[in-house]
């Protein structure tokens, strides 16, 4: 359905994830997704595991929780068409930071780990190192450190904003625009 396909894809071309990938590099993208039937109540995936997919809600709604040090669910987000989700985890190369799942029958799109990485992480990051790092603070960026609470007690840079990377795409809009970070 023609239809169906602009609203998923044009919501998700307005995201600003998508204002640094390369026209090619989208195209490539669409080229390579697979399109993957999902049933309401249906684990997409779950907190704790390896990352493996990315994912954009081509048809249908899910949530996204988290479980909290006391077992209890937390429910962070609700999702629509052309949300996507799971790029932390392929990003950071870390494990799932949160559950999804469906809330009514759908459909979703699907890139893979390996795809995902050659043609959206790479020109989502810049990266600098630890000395460009610090020129950066002292010129008035801040340090944000995206470890869990108890490892940021630990250890933690002065100066720095702890979000863990769990909590980060909830509070990124509650951060300065016109700062550095």
């Amino acid at each position: 359905n023609a239809q169906l396909d602009d609203d998923w894809m044009t919501h998700m071309l307005q995201s600003k994830v998508f204002l640094k990938i390369p026209p090619v590099n989208i195209q490539r993208m669409f080229m390579l997704m697979q399109a993957t039937p999902v049933r309401a109540g249906a684990a997409i995936v779950t907190q704790g595991d390896a990352g493996d997919f990315y994912y954009i809600i081509r048809r249908g709604r899910a949530k996204v929780t988290r479980c909290s040090s006391a077992q209890r669910e937390i429910t962070l987000a609700e999702l629509s068409v052309g949300d996507s989700f799971g790029e932390e985890a392929l990003i950071s190369d870390v494990p799932r930071n949160a559950t999804v799942t469906m809330l009514a029958d759908g459909e979703l799109m699907r890139l893979s780990k390996e795809h995902f990485v050659a043609l959206l992480r790479a020109p989502r990051l810049n990266w600098v190192s630890l000395e460009q790092g610090v020129a950066l603070v002292q010129e008035g960026a801040c340090w944000l450190d995206v470890r869990t609470e108890s490892e940021h007690q630990n250890q933690s840079l002065p100066g720095g904003l702890n979000i863990p990377l769990w909590m980060l795409r909830i509070k990124a809009g509650d951060l300065d625009s016109t700062r550095k970070y």
